[in-house]
């Protein structure tokens, strides 16, 4: 296979290589890199990202109107005007999102939960942040490695604190703190790493996931020692991942889904996700 190590080293990739590094390797192989497959789950998130920078732009949604914001509306605005990708500015038409989403009724019924969601969060959200950063790609250097990721929002929340924060739309984690999350995923750590290098003022990071659903936010604070140590740390697991020649299949429990699976050499011993289900009988 024609794998080649990747120039820059986003978290969703170190997190591919904990989960699997078999995986990792077919991403990271032109030759057999599984097209990416759009989803309804993918599009309302995109929507909800959307919305919630428009919402925390000052340019475009000035504070003391956050909260008279139709939250419908810029749903329904942002929904119209979802691009296919991020090469180009062509919309998903109607019949596209109907075929995506399976049926109208079944992309209204997203499309409201969307809504749903978004205005839980607001309502509970300080609305009153003036963000550093939003929807950012950026990336920064350590060792020998560039990472780097799109972060959802930075706010400044002092002389010496800063937040970076990461926008969630599925279920709360099986965790009951941020200490225990960052322990087997590499997002957040560089996430806050990458935030701490663009903004060297800051002498303390907050980094944290907020679960939009629930209005709940999972956080914790590195001081400058701290983020050193996760530097080295993120080094160390990037170059676990380029010293790997065989990078051996890992079975998990999302090994059924795995677009993968046809070509891992223990799908043999991959459980089949459509297992027949056998009805009661009384």
């Amino acid at each position: 296979m024609a794998y080649r190590f990747p120039e820059k080293i986003f978290p969703s990739a170190l997190n591919t290589y904990i989960q699997c590094p078999f995986k990792f390797s077919c991403q990271n192989n032109k030759e057999i890199k599984a097209e990416f497959v759009d989803t309804p789950e993918n599009f309302v998130g995109k929507v909800i990202h959307s919305v919630l920078k428009d919402l925390f732009d000052i340019g475009k949604t000035p504070i003391d109107r956050r909260k008279e914001q139709d939250v419908g509306k810029m749903v329904r605005l942002s929904w119209a005007r979802m691009p296919k990708n991020n090469y180009s500015n062509e919309y998903w038409s109607g019949e596209d999102r109907k075929q995506l989403f399976g049926s109208i009724d079944q992309e209204k019924a997203c499309g409201l939960n969307a809504i749903a969601m978004l205005s839980n969060y607001i309502a509970t959200a300080d609305l009153s942040v003036i963000p550093l950063h939003l929807e950012d790609w950026m990336q920064c250097r350590i060792g020998n490695f560039v990472i780097a990721g799109r972060i959802d929002r930075i706010d400044q929340e002092s002389n010496s604190l800063i937040s970076v924060w990461d926008y969630k739309t599925g279920k709360l984690p099986f965790y009951d703190n941020a200490k225990e999350m960052v322990e087997k995923d590499y997002q957040l750590p560089i996430y806050a790493v990458i935030a701490s290098k663009m903004n060297p003022f800051a002498e303390n990071i907050k980094a944290g996931l907020i679960f939009l659903k629930y209005s709940k936010k999972f956080e914790i604070i590195w001081n400058k020692e701290e983020l050193q140590k996760i530097e080295n740390k993120v080094i160390a697991a990037i170059e676990e991942v380029r010293n790997d020649n065989n990078f051996i299949p890992r079975i998990n429990s999302l090994c059924p889904w795995c677009e993968y699976k046809t070509r891992c050499p223990l799908k043999d011993k991959i459980q089949n996700k459509n297992q027949t289900v056998e009805e009661v009988g009384w």
